[in-house]
């Protein structure tokens, strides 16, 4: 039986969570030693998901992703929620990065195979009551020096007006 688009896109929300995506950013501003705020949470949320997609094929450099969470209200030091990835060096179009972890220093699994990923193992629950943060990257090795990428996350509001959006 065919669905329609939004019944199947209901379906989904109901059963994995929403599902929130970046634009297509360049690799040179959110894969570099400055964090890039990539989502805003606003609230209480379970994430189930996190992932990088390539867009266009990174370079040669051996750049590494790290995740991290930087509440703003209240004001907490960002801390980070996975390790650093294997290098992303000529990472090929539809290579994805995903957060995959039972441990906050969990490494994000670079995928070997473009349109191939692991699925989520462990979830997370970011921020609390009338809290305001942001998802980061960073790159780690070496910055970033071309091709693009976006950026997902599902996840379940817990609080009462809970939401993420991209930054």
């Amino acid at each position: 039986m065919n669905y329609n688009p939004s019944t199947q896109e209901r379906i989904g929300d109901i059963f994995h969570g929403l599902i929130v995506e970046t634009a297509t950013l360049n690799a040179t501003a959110c894969l570099v030693s400055t964090p890039a705020s990539l989502f805003t949470v606003y609230g209480l949320v379970l994430v189930n998901w996190l992932e990088m997609e390539v867009v266009t094929a990174l370079g040669a450099d051996a750049t590494t992703l790290t995740f991290s969470f930087d509440l703003s209200t209240p004001a907490v030091d960002a801390a980070d929620i996975s390790g650093a990835s294997a290098s992303c060096a000529n990472a090929a179009q539809g290579q994805r990065v995903t957060l995959s972890g039972t441990a906050l220093n969990t490494a994000p699994i670079l995928a070997a195979n473009p349109g191939i990923s692991l699925t989520r193992n462990a979830m997370i629950e970011l921020g609390g009551i009338d809290h305001v943060g942001a998802i980061t990257s960073t790159g780690g090795t070496a910055d970033a020096t071309s091709g693009t990428v976006k950026f997902r996350i599902m996840y379940v509001p817990i609080t009462a007006g809970a939401y993420i959006a991209a930054a």
